[in-house]
């Protein structure tokens, strides 16, 4: 029995219920190019009231980085189950000073409209989920961003900026602010890398002068998410999202089509309208060691009316990417993603995977 006692206890794993992560920001888009920085990743579990059971993995992050186009960005956000997981709090603050870039508004914009404009924000989430069933919660979420120091450039020596000639909402700055629902249903086994679950996530706001805001308009999204794990380690995911909008929308905050979650083919605000409808899969599977591999494809476009979607603009995506995991435990990886599109390719290194 001696003998035996030492192998039952290295048998026995005990589950790690909170911790920080230090972890070294480094990342690329083509609107940021190389961004480098540091985060603090704080993770815990509470214990519930009335077993010896923990609530899901709670995260906090604190997160500055620096990127080689002069911006700078500093994030702290959360995700906190309460006890017996009865509220979910989820909000941001965040302070950035930005570069983007502007091409006009349809699904069909020249490269040659490339404008760049400049601007700072401070920004704040706040929202307070009740749970209303299992692993399903409602309730409010308000957003208040301020958008200063805001810079026009003209396209070129012949041509003005058209974020200024065409007074697009938001070309001089101004105060984005309302109040919405959200329902929410998060079943995944894992928040950074699920293998398994359904993520549903549907929002509508009201954004205006009635929550101190300069831009009235209504926005709904939804954002669904399902994953199969096929065998072990090697996950099929899926993901459709939808984001409209109707009213005076600011040009910082319209539907886009691009970026390093969806459709990541193509840039961030590569296209911009009102609307966005798109899907995406993507399948995830180990190499070796800490490495892993990832194939996606996705289709979606922007657009004010449905019938403005036509196959001849419609944007296709498909790429691949390679994983490193951070931290094994927690499923935190580092992604390296290439996707291609009809206007190229595009690279990406993110912390995180894109759904």
């Amino acid at each position: 029995m001696a003998q035996n006692q030492p192998a039952d206890t290295t048998a026995t794993k005990v589950e790690k219920t909170r911790g920080v992560i230090p972890i070294p920001v480094l990342y690329y888009t083509p609107d940021t190019k190389l961004g480098f920085g540091a985060a603090l990743l704080g993770f815990f579990k509470l214990k519930n009231s009335e077993d010896e059971g923990y609530t899901r993995l709670s995260q906090v992050r604190l997160i500055a980085d620096y990127t080689l186009r002069k911006q700078t960005d500093q994030l702290l956000d959360w995700a906190v189950f309460t006890r017996d997981e009865k509220f979910l709090l989820r909000g941001e603050l965040r302070h950035r000073v930005y570069i983007d870039r502007f091409y006009g508004i349809g699904n069909d914009t020249p490269e040659s409209d490339e404008e760049i404009y400049e601007y700072d924000y401070v920004s704040a989430r706040l929202a307070a989920l009740k749970k209303v069933g299992a692993k399903t919660f409602f309730g409010p979420d308000f957003q208040i961003a301020n958008y200063y120091n805001t810079k026009l450039n003209p396209i070129n020596a012949d041509r003005e900026s058209q974020l200024l000639t065409q007074q697009i909402p938001g070309y001089q700055g101004g105060v984005n602010s309302g109040l919405g629902l959200v329902f929410l249903l998060d079943s995944r086994d894992n928040v950074a890398f699920a293998s398994s679950g359904t993520y549903l996530e549907m929002s509508g706001y009201r954004f205006g002068s009635t929550f101190g805001g300069d831009f009235g308009y209504n926005n709904f999204n939804l954002d669904f998410r399902k994953y199969f794990q096929l065998k072990p380690n090697h996950v099929l995911a899926h993901n459709t999202s939808f984001n409209l909008n109707n009213g005076a929308i600011p040009v910082m905050r319209m539907a886009m089509a691009g970026g390093d979650r969806i459709l990541r083919g193509y840039a961030k605000n590569r296209f911009l309208e009102d609307n966005f409808a798109g899907t995406q899969m993507e399948y995830r599977f180990p190499l070796f060691w800490r490495f892993g591999m990832a194939a996606f494809a996705g289709i979606g476009d922007v657009f004010d009316k449905p019938n403005d979607v036509r196959f001849s603009t419609l944007k296709y995506s498909i790429g691949s990417g390679l994983r490193y995991a951070l931290n094994p435990e927690q499923k935190l990886n580092i992604r390296v993603d290439i996707g291609y599109g009809r206007e190229g390719a595009n690279f990406y290194v993110m912390i995180g995977e894109a759904f």
